[in-house]
C-alpha cells in the first residue's frame, strides 16, 4: 500500500513538473517576436500563481485568452527590455574600455544600480498574477524591494541559477521560464511580508 502511494506520489510530481516545463516551452516560443514578451511573462505568472494555489494549471484556452488580453499592454515591455539590455551592455563596454571616466568604482556602482532595477523587475513578476498591470507590478516590486531587500537578493539568486543552467545546458532554456517564475512566486510568498 505504501509503495503504491509513493509510486503515485512521484508520478504526480513528475506530471506537475512536466506541466510547468510544457508551459515554459510555449512561453519561449510565444516570446520569440519580442513584442509579445510582456504578455507572455504576465500570462505565465498568472498560470503559475493558479498552479501554486490550486495544484493545477488553468485550461489552455483560459491561458490563451489571458495572453490576448495582455498583448497590447505588454508590448512596450518587450521593447524596453531589449533596449535595457543594449544600454547596459554598451555602458559596461564603455566603462571597461575607459571611454566613460570612472573606471572600476563607477562600474561597481553601475552594477549595483542595474542589480537593484533587475530585482524590482523580478519581484514584479509575481505581482502580475491575476489582473495586475505591468505599471502596478513594477511599483509594487519597488516597494517590495525596499521592505524586504532579502527578497530582491533571493530573486536575483534564483535568476542567476537559471541563467547558469541555460548557459551550461542550452537545451534546458526551453523549460526554464515557468520554473523560474515558480521560483519567483515562492521567493515572493516566503520573503515579502504582507502589506499592512
Amino acid at each position: 500500500m505504501t509503495a503504491a502511494v509513493s509510486a503515485g506520489g512521484w508520478k504526480e510530481q513528475l506530471r506537475r513538473v512536466g506541466e510547468l516545463a510544457l508551459l515554459g516551452i510555449v512561453a519561449v516560443l510565444v516570446s520569440l517576436p519580442v513584442l509579445t514578451l510582456g504578455a507572455a511573462v504576465a500570462t505565465v505568472s498568472t498560470a503559475v500563481g493558479h498552479w501554486a494555489d490550486h495544484d493545477d494549471l488553468p485550461p489552455w484556452r483560459a491561458m490563451g485568452a489571458e495572453f490576448v488580453r495582455r498583448l497590447l499592454p505588454g508590448m512596450p515591455v518587450g521593447v524596453v527590455a531589449v533596449l535595457a539590455v543594449f544600454v547596459v551592455s554598451q555602458q559596461v563596454a564603455w566603462l571597461r574600455a575607459g571611454v566613460v571616466p570612472g573606471g572600476g568604482g563607477v562600474l561597481v556602482l553601475f552594477g549595483v544600480a542595474v542589480a537593484c532595477l533587475a530585482a524590482v523587475a523580478l519581484l514584479a513578476v509575481p505581482r502580475l498574477a491575476g489582473r495586475g498591470t505591468w505599471r502596478a507590478a513594477l511599483a509594487a516590486g519597488w516597494t517590495d524591494l525596499l521592505r524586504a531587500p532579502a527578497a530582491g537578493l533571493a530573486a536575483l539568486s534564483v535568476t542567476a541559477v537559471a541563467v547558469l543552467l541555460a548557459v551550461l545546458l542550452p537545451g534546458v532554456v526551453l523549460v526554464l521560464p515557468a520554473l523560474l517564475v515558480l521560483a519567483l512566486h515562492a521567493v515572493h510568498r516566503r520573503l515579502v511580508p504582507p502589506r499592512p
